[in-house]
Formats: structure tokens, sequence, C-alpha cells
């Protein structure tokens, strides 16, 4: 008995492993049967490349020809980063400080994998050494208008309006307008910057005959610069223009001015605002205006343009001036100077020098320019 129970036993489990092993026959064949679709299995679950970073870095957005630039950066900021090609960050500073924080914080975060790259207005030469690190760290970047001598063939493009011609067409207006060699000029500039001293260079270099404007250079040119006043860094603050110019006129001898050259529209009002005021003896200021003096400006504000179009609400001197002309200056060029930075990465040709040329406007034309101001 105990026979029959074993050799039952026995062939029980034959059976059992015949079962297990026709069982186990087709998981075994099933990798066999999916080797056509294993390398799309495999490309498929690669991971997508990462999207580029562009960092724009733009002033606060607040008012003037800064903040207008902030401006239209976000503008472009949020058109990329709608498109979805890339991603891009904008990066607001209020000083160079800020600024070259922005940089070396970029700098210090980079992998070295050529995924990030910068669009910049540079705050101004105190920044020249972060963006000398930008530049060694293989960080390419775009910059606009105050380009830096010292660094600016690091740049994959410099986008800037021609300063020394702007400078340039302030002086000959100024000329046509009947200033001679000898008469008293102001020329109240900005903060030191290139294109702040550019504009200086093209006023003097024009006077002195040595810079054509619009193809032509001055007939008679001066020899002797004595009688040009420069009012010396004014940070592009309307405030320090105004005071600039209440000093000037505090000397009832600078009454017979006639002529001011201003390398920012806001700076020009400046000047408006220190003749509305009452820090200036009336005497003088009377006399100064008699003269009916002329004046130039920079940049484009819509509030320039509805002056220059006959409306004195806000600054009812300024029709007692014989002369206003105004150059433009667009700070929708920092799209053009992130729109470069975009063209690099998708490999089109990007010029390392990219100066565009300004244009005059006075009561004649700005009638053409009236929907292109900033606010």
């Amino acid at each position: 008995m105990k026979k029959v129970i074993a050799l039952l036993l026995a062939v029980m489990m034959v059976a059992a492993l015949c079962a297990c092993g026709q069982s186990a026959a087709p998981a075994a064949s099933a990798p066999a049967a999916s080797t056509d679709s294993a390398p799309a299995a495999s490309i498929a679950s690669e991971p997508a490349a990462a999207k580029k970073t562009i960092y724009v870095l733009a002033p606060n957005p607040d008012h003037g020809w800064t903040g207008a630039i902030g401006v239209f950066a976000k503008a472009k900021v949020d058109e990329l980063n709608a498109e979805g090609k890339y991603n891009v960050v904008m990066q607001s500073f209020a000083t160079a400080d800020d600024q070259i924080k922005q940089i070396e914080d970029i700098v210090a975060n980079y992998k070295g994998d050529g995924s990030v790259g910068v669009a910049m207005l540079p705050a101004g030469g105190d920044v020249e050494n972060a963006i000398r690190q930008l530049a060694d760290a293989g960080i390419p970047y775009t910059a606009a208008d105050r380009i830096i001598p010292s660094v600016k063939d690091t740049a994959v493009s410099n986008i800037k309006y021609d300063n020394v011609e702007i400078g340039a067409a302030a002086a000959a207006y100024l000329v046509a307008n009947g200033m001679v060699e000898g008469d008293k000029a102001v020329v109240i500039e900005g903060d030191g910057s290139s294109a702040d001293t550019e504009r200086t260079d093209g006023f003097n270099g024009y006077l002195k005959g040595e810079v054509e404007y619009n193809g032509k250079k001055i007939e008679k040119p001066w020899s002797s610069l004595a009688t040009v006043s420069y009012s010396g860094s004014t940070g592009w603050n309307p405030a320090n223009s105004q005071a600039y110019f209440e000093t000037y006129l505090s000397n009832p001898a600078n009454a017979d001015t006639k002529y001011i050259a201003s390398w920012d529209s806001g700076l020009t009002m400046g000047v408006w605002a220190a003749l509305e005021g009452s820090a200036i003896d009336q005497t003088t200021k009377d006399a100064f205006l008699a003269n009916h003096p002329f004046i130039t400006g920079c940049g484009g504000p819509k509030a320039m343009y509805v002056i220059l179009a006959g409306d004195f609400s806000a600054y009812p001197v300024a029709e007692q001036f014989g002369g206003i002309m105004d150059v433009t200056y667009p700070p929708a060029m920092i799209q053009d100077t992130v729109q470069a930075l975009v063209d690099y990465f998708d490999g089109k040709d990007v010029p390392q020098e990219n100066t565009q040329s300004a244009q005059c406007v006075t009561t004649e034309n700005v009638a053409d320019f009236m929907d292109k101001g900033f606010e």
C-alpha cells in the first residue's frame, strides 16, 4: 500500500513540473516578440532637451527713459515666454550694485553647459568687472546703449544709437539758429557713461570742425570752446538738471546765454522747471528769456512731443524759447537687444556692432512722431 501511495505522489509531481514548464514558455518568448519596438521605447524614454534661459537685466520700469527701457523689456519677455521656446527671466535693477549682484549670481549658478545667456542695459561703468566675469564664464550676452569700451569686444552684440551723431545734431541745430564762436552755451550732461560722453564728444567735435552732421561740417570751426559750460554728471535726473541751471543763472552775467544742449529730454524739462520756479532772480530770468533761447533734448518722451506740438501747459515758460529740438533715442532698443540674443541661440548671424541712426524732431515734423513717444 505504501508503494502505491508513493507511486501516485511521484506521478503527481511529474505532472506538476510539466505544467510549470508549459506556462513559463510564453513568458520566455515575450521579449523576442517585442524586439522590433525596443529602439522606439528607448527614444521615448530620453528626457527632452532643457530650454535655454535668457536673463534680461533692465532698469525698474518706473519713469523716464530708463523706466521706459524696463517697460519695453517686460513686454519682450512676456512675448518670448508666450512663444515657449526659451525660458526668459526679467531682473530689474535700481543701481549698479543691484546689477553686479545679478550678474555674479548668474555666473555662480552657471553649469558651463551653454544653456544661459544675458541681454542687458549696463547700469554704468561700475559693472565692467561683473561683465568681464560673465564673458570669462563663457556666457553669451548682448548689451544696449551704455556700451563699456573695455569689454565691448566680449559681447555677442552691442546695440546702440549713434551718440556722437546725437551730440553733433544738437550742435548743428544751435549753429543753424545763430550760435557762433564766443557765444555762451550750456551742455547738460548725463552720468559719464559712453552714451553721455559720446554725445559731448560729438557736440564739441562738430563745433571744432572734426565731426560731420548729415554729411556736412560746420562752415566756421571754433578754435576755442571756452564759452561752453558743462554741467557734469546729473545722473540723468531732472531735479539735478534743475539745480544745476538754478546755480548757473544765480550769476546774472550768464543771463545772456542763448543756447542749451541737453543729453536727455527729462534734463531739458529740468531747465524749464528751474525757470518756472522761484530760485532764480526774476530780473535775471527775464533777461535770459528775453533772448528767446534755443534748447535741445534727446529721448522722445510723449511729454516733449506734446510741447513741440504747441501745448505748453506742462511748462508755460517753454513757449518763450526761440526753438526746441528733440533727438530720437527709442527705449525700444532693449527689445532689439533681447532679440539679438535669441537670434544668436537660433544660429543666425548677429552683428557685434549694431549702431543705428537717430532723427531730429521739431515743430515741423513732430506730427510724424506723436504715436512713437513713450510715457
